[in-house]
């Protein structure tokens, strides 16, 4: 169980640490947001617009609009212009429910991930740095990759992600494998 609650808040620590980094120092993910200098009367736009907080797909149609008419809206549709837009009501400085968030978040993500490597029989470096390196990538190519294909998310969003991906999991992955192997 040590090992387990160890690992975890370290691996945790590493990983969290790794994203602060990542987005608020290196800048690593500075293309992800595009600037427009309309930004003003876009978002004025869309304040007259939206009643409700939330994602929305421009142009889309009503939940429940029948599968005909559905796809009659999309050929209309093919080749104009499209957005997904998060609109929120009010810009909202405080991040400290979001960081603590993200924490508990890499705290559950680590925590699975020494369950599995509490489970092997075979708790080498290698073995748990792969394992640990892999958790990364299929959070990556599950949630980013796969879960946002069909928003035609491009690599200057994507790139990031797969660094964060790869180098945080790989720092835990690091922290693991050392962990782990001792006696």
């Amino acid at each position: 169980m040590k090992k387990i609650i160890i690992g975890s808040l370290v691996g945790a620590i590493l990983l969290f640490g790794w994203q602060a980094a990542s987005w608020m120092v290196m800048g690593i993910h500075e293309k992800a947001m595009k600037h427009t200098t309309a930004q003003d009367s876009i978002l004025s736009v869309l304040s007259n617009s939206l009643t409700e907080e939330g994602q929305y797909l421009l142009p889309n149609m009503p939940v429940g609009t029948p599968h005909s008419e559905m796809e009659e809206f999309m050929k209309k549709n093919e080749g104009k212009p499209w957005a997904v837009i998060n609109y929120h009501k009010a810009h909202k400085m405080d991040m400290v429910m979001p960081i603590i968030r993200a924490f508990l978040i890499c705290l559950v993500c680590m925590w699975l991930c020494c369950l599995v490597i509490g489970k092997m029989t075979d708790r080498r470096f290698y073995n748990v740095f792969t394992t640990t390196l892999t958790f990364g990538l299929i959070s990556f190519l599950s949630v980013w990759y796969m879960g946002h294909n069909w928003m035609s998310i491009g690599w200057d969003v994507l790139t990031g992600e797969l660094i964060d991906s790869i180098a945080g999991w790989g720092l835990a992955g690091i922290w693991l494998g050392w962990w782990y192997g001792q006696k």
